[in-house]
């Protein structure tokens, strides 16, 4: 009885030792995507504050987009506008959310 008991208790054991190995690796394969994306914005960062450290090279960009095209310029900045929204709207919901995520 105490002998089927273990062999019990060691397929128990084999089955979860094989159930944890393979969720370690969905983990894994997970956390590889989700470190392209993080570096893809991490990237982002690192020049929107090489950008905010230098003006003059903003500002030259941009007069150098209205002295080419002056319409195709305004259309660009309303959609840099509406992008600057929609990741300040993901920042803020990103701050309020992630210490819920753990």
């Amino acid at each position: 009885m105490i002998r089927a008991r273990l062999l019990a208790a060691r397929e128990r054991r084999a089955a979860l030792c094989a159930r944890a190995a393979a969720e370690r690796e969905a983990l894994e394969a997970l956390l590889a995507r989700t470190d392209v994306a993080l570096r893809w914005i991490a990237l982002g960062r690192d020049l929107g504050r090489a950008l905010l450290a230098r003006p003059w090279l903003v500002a030259s960009a941009v007069a150098l987009a209205v002295a080419l095209r002056p319409r195709r310029a305004l259309r660009w900045a309303a959609a840099a506008w509406s992008a600057v929204r929609v990741a300040r709207g993901l920042v803020r919901a990103w701050r309020r959310f992630a210490p819920l995520a753990g």
